[in-house]
């Protein structure tokens, strides 16, 4: 009997969760949270492997075929011209404080400032 999965940490949710194509595409590939995050922190942050598995709390392994599922999502979607929905999935988001303060004390991520504080 296979075990129930564990929560994969997410520091942060992103801005836009919804990203059409001009036109009127009515189809569109949807990425899980935890996707979204991987690609966050590879290929934006620029960590390797086995870094953001262990800031994410999964092994390698799973970190690999999250990273290579949301990268097939991504590519469906721009190569078959569909709209990319970011919802749901298997996470849990990182504590509040890394979520309220600018800098997450435990990834050290930098939250860009919103136009709000910026005010």
């Amino acid at each position: 009997m296979a075990r129930s999965p564990r929560c994969r940490r997410v520091c942060i949710e992103p801005m836009s969760k919804l990203f059409k194509i001009n036109g009127q595409c009515k189809q569109q590939v949807t990425l899980g949270l935890e996707e979204v995050e991987s690609i966050r922190l590879v290929d934006f942050e620029g960590l390797d492997q086995g870094e953001a598995a262990s800031r994410m709390e999964v092994s390698r392994g799973t970190f690999q075929r999250i990273l290579y599922e949301a990268r097939k999502k991504v590519a469906e979607a721009l190569v078959q011209g569909k709209n990319i929905a970011i919802e749901g999935g298997n996470y849990t988001l990182a504590q509040e404080a890394c979520r309220t303060s600018n800098r997450c004390k435990e990834c050290k991520f930098l939250k860009e400032e919103s136009a709000d504080e910026l005010e």
